[in-house]
């Protein structure tokens, strides 16, 4: 990608709020005899370092779970390195679930080998994909496979249940719950999400900036 133009820093940038709000999780479709991934998952344009859709293999709306999670524990962090010019991020995102429940670690025991997406949106109501990567040369805009477009996916890059942490504590004051890292290596940024006619979320009152969704809170 050739470098167009610079960046200036707003105002708005300079009071941007960290934290993550919300993290939504589904497993990645593998439903034919070949074990292959059939999501249908369309990049934004040149230039545009996004993701504009996320459909299931029969083009229907793809399904999340939505994890809400304690305030001020979740964050996204990306680390790139550069070797032998070839350039990856590691990425992960963790959250914290307070109170150790059979609901919760059922949950949780689902992620368990499973190949997953992830949507984390920041306070800042930016939505970052976690698992969805284009190629090492990244040439293909489509990752439609009904299209010949699935090439421009690496598949490893998936993300993946890294740790579980925490327990009950033994003080009354000690913290009872779960803090849930994910974690993938991707050949670039994670991408933005963009697509965003609000759409409601189950009985909560706030709403998934997100079309091609459906969520369940879990």
């Amino acid at each position: 990608m050739a470098i167009t133009d610079g960046l200036a820093i707003g105002c708005g940038d300079l009071q941007a709020t960290g934290g993550i709000k919300r993290v939504l999780i589904r497993e990645w479709n593998s439903t034919d005899t070949a074990g292959d991934f059939n999501d249908q998952i369309t990049l934004g344009g040149a230039g545009a370092h996004t993701v504009t859709s996320i459909m299931d293999s029969g083009g229907t709306d793809s399904t999340w779970g939505v994890f809400e999670n304690k305030i001020e524990t979740p964050a996204l962090v990306v680390s790139g390195t550069t070797e032998k010019n070839v350039s990856t991020y590691e990425c992960s995102v963790s959250f914290n679930l307070p109170k150790m429940d059979l609901i919760k670690t059922n949950r949780l025991q689902e992620f368990t080998g499973k190949c997953l997406m992830v949507l984390a949106e920041d306070t800042n109501s930016d939505w970052f994909v976690l698992g969805i990567s284009n190629t090492l040369t990244g040439s293909d805009g489509n990752l439609d496979p009904a299209t010949g477009g699935d090439t421009g996916t690496r598949q490893q890059t998936f993300a993946k249940l890294g740790t579980i942490e925490g327990g009950s504590g033994a003080a009354f004051s000690d913290e009872n719950g779960l803090t849930v890292t994910l974690t993938c290596t991707q050949f670039e940024l994670p991408r933005l999400y963009v697509n965003t006619t609000a759409t409601p979320v189950g009985n909560q009152t706030p709403t998934i900036a997100a079309t091609g969704l459906t969520a369940t809170v879990y």
